[in-house]
């Protein structure tokens, strides 16, 4: 009997992927198998493509922002059935080690990520943890439930810095995962800004969105914080870019006894200004991708409206088409804010 097979796209090597016929995910006790409707192209998929990655091993099925349908369940499916329509929990965790025992399931000492460790979702199905499944309303567009893993990245984030209505907030990084940020942190109440060095980006998230925006590089940009705190500078400043130069300078930017939070990740060493540190009593958070109760909580702010997810579309493909429009869309960089692959 022949083994059965899927279309999926494999990164073989740095630069070069293909849609490629490969074995039909497994389904171990306690795992489901999900039919993909749609996936959402996240920066570390192109990061991967140009050979940036530091964990991902080719080759690769990439994509982790993931929606799908349920198509088979090994074991106790609990309150899911066949046929539920799902956001992918893409982390899979030990459940035994020193995080995992303080409920810290993101910070996993063997940590697996799909479409980095392991197989991921830009395919025609993909084999997760039954307990790594949300269910999402039947309703909602399967474009705009990929969405839910960035945007929990970005509501970890926010949670991490304990974030609150009338904190003033600077987002530096106007990308997706700052863009989600700056989102979370305006539905808790916080007055935002987003700060970032590409004018393409600034009117993205000032028009889509109507966040004020700011530019970094601007002779004045620190009477600018100032005018806006009253002097007081952001007490809550949120680094997205992953950029050693942003990192650095970013403790510069906060206000006395403030939070700063590192989610952007980049692969060098962190470098701040022991004085500007001690001087404001700063504290610092790192925020690695996301945990369930953040997918839960995303999906609420968008079933109220509070996250409006679909605005961050602008591109959309389909799988028969996924090696050329993913080329294509690493082609055009920044023009592409979110790139999605559906999965007819």
């Amino acid at each position: 009997m022949s083994e059965k097979t899927m279309k999926a796209l494999v990164l073989e090597e740095a630069f070069k992927v293909n849609l490629k016929d490969v074995p039909l995910p497994e389904v171990p006790n306690g795992y489901a198998r999900v039919k993909m409707l749609a996936i959402s192209i996240c920066g570390s998929d192109i990061h991967a493509y140009k050979g940036n990655s530091l964990l991902l091993t080719y080759p690769r099925v990439l994509g982790h922002e993931l929606c799908g349908v349920i198509d088979e369940i090994n074991g106790d499916g609990g309150a899911f059935k066949i046929g539920d329509k799902v956001s992918v929990f893409p982390y899979i965790s030990c459940g035994h080690c020193v995080a995992c025992r303080q409920h810290r399931e993101n910070c996993c000492t063997s940590l697996k990520v799909l479409g980095v460790h392991v197989e991921g979702g830009i395919a025609e199905y993909v084999s997760v943890p039954i307990e790594n499944l949300l269910k999402v309303p039947e309703t909602m567009d399967a474009k705009v439930a990929a969405l839910i893993e960035p945007l929990s990245v970005s509501a970890h984030a926010v949670r991490r810095g304990k974030v609150k209505a009338g904190d003033h907030v600077l987002v530096l990084g106007a990308g997706p995962i700052g863009l989600g940020v700056a989102e979370s942190a305006r539905a808790v109440g916080a007055d935002v800004r987003v700060a970032d060095v590409s004018p393409a980006r600034r009117n993205f998230v000032a028009e889509r969105f109507g966040h004020v925006t700011m530019n970094p590089m601007d002779d004045d940009f620190d009477a600018q914080l100032r005018e806006w705190t009253n002097g007081d500078y952001p007490n809550k400043v949120i680094d997205s870019t992953g950029n050693k130069a942003s990192n650095s300078m970013a403790i510069s930017y906060l206000g006395a006894a403030g939070d700063l939070i590192f989610v952007g990740l980049q692969s060098d060493t962190l470098g701040l200004s022991d004085p500007a540190f001690h001087i404001r009593e700063a504290t610092v958070y790192a925020s690695r991708v996301a945990q369930m109760e953040d997918f839960r909580h995303v999906l609420e702010m968008i079933q109220s409206g509070k996250i409006r997810a679909e605005r961050m579309i602008t591109d959309a493909s389909d799988l028969t088409h996924a090696k050329e429009s993913f080329e294509e869309w690493v082609g055009r960089g920044g023009a592409v804010f979110k790139g999605i692959i559906e999965v007819k």
